[in-house]
């Protein structure tokens, strides 16, 4: 009988030749495998930041947009100068977003005109994103401003998802969905992931506390997060204590081995199929802003 030894699969007698041939091809499959698994493991880990909510505050707005560029800004359609900070943003080369507001919890119901109600149809919906994306022309995306009623209502924003698939018919590439995850129990990122849709979640709300102290353990839980999952979604607000703590902090985000990257490069990475993470602590899901823009 004669003896055989397998290596990667193929069998071999006891000819030295190809047994040697045999072995340095596994050997070379399994460094290949160790290199492709360093270089992941060393791939810098990834922050998006946005700034909501703007569309109301001249001075702060122009601050926020005097920010690194690769911050990205989310409008509020029909906000006194949404048009204007949405040009400016676009000129910039800046990412874009419309911050759509919905039903509230547990103030109920959003009757302003730039709200979507539950009860609406996808065509209803499919009228209303159509008119919010021309509202803030060159928005790329859209996030939620509140509406933990609407998106813990799963019929709910299937219908908007689904309107937002009507909307996207027309144009040449579908706008991305980013849940602001105001409610543990959200289901936009589900259901927008499921209608093949790129989609990402917030990750940390930097400015829930407007105190330095409480904005840096924020940014330092972001930073945490996107070097545990390689990549992070920070929203903020345009507050003169928020613009200021930017500022300072991303100056120091290199030296801490995290990128600041365009949003669509966290996207890139999260993909269309990522699915929502488990719920979070309440405190650090929902926020509401103490100050203007008004809303639900």
């Amino acid at each position: 009988m004669t003896a055989t030894a397998s290596v990667a699969g193929a069998s071999y007698g006891t000819n030295p030749g190809l047994l040697r041939t045999g072995l340095w091809g596994a050997l070379s499959l399994f460094l290949l495998y160790a290199i492709n698994t360093v270089a992941a493991a060393e791939k810098t880990p990834t922050l998006a930041v946005i700034i909501d909510d703007l569309g109301f505050r001249l001075i702060e707005d122009q601050a926020v947009l005097a920010l690194d560029p690769r911050i990205s800004v989310a409008i509020i359609p029909n906000a006194p100068l949404a048009r204007r900070m949405a040009a400016k943003a676009y000129a910039q080369q800046r990412t874009v977003l419309v911050h759509l507001p919905l039903s509230q919890g547990p103030s109920g119901e959003c009757d302003a005109p730039i709200c979507p109600r539950r009860e609406w149809s996808p065509e209803r919906m499919r009228q209303h994103l159509a008119w919010a994306f021309e509202e803030v022309h060159g928005a790329t995306g859209l996030n939620n401003h509140q509406g933990s009623l609407f998106t813990a209502d799963p019929a709910a924003t299937r219908r908007l998802i689904e309107g937002l698939k009507l909307f996207s018919r027309g144009r040449a590439e579908a706008p991305f969905v980013i849940d602001s995850r105001t409610t543990p129990a959200s289901h936009l990122a589900n259901l927008a992931s499921a209608a093949g849709f790129y989609m990402a979640e917030r990750d940390v709300f930097l400015d829930h506390d407007r105190r330095p102290e409480a904005m840096t353990r924020a940014w330092n839980a972001a930073i945490d997060r996107a070097r545990s999952q390689g990549h992070a979604v920070v929203i903020g607000h345009p507050h003169p204590e928020t613009i200021a703590f930017l500022d300072q902090a991303l100056a120091l985000l290199e030296s801490q081995g995290v990128a600041l990257v365009a949003l669509p490069e966290v996207l890139q990475a999260a993909g269309r199929a990522e699915p929502a993470r488990p719920a979070r602590a309440a405190a650090q899901a929902a926020y509401r802003s103490r100050t203007s823009p008004p809303g639900p």
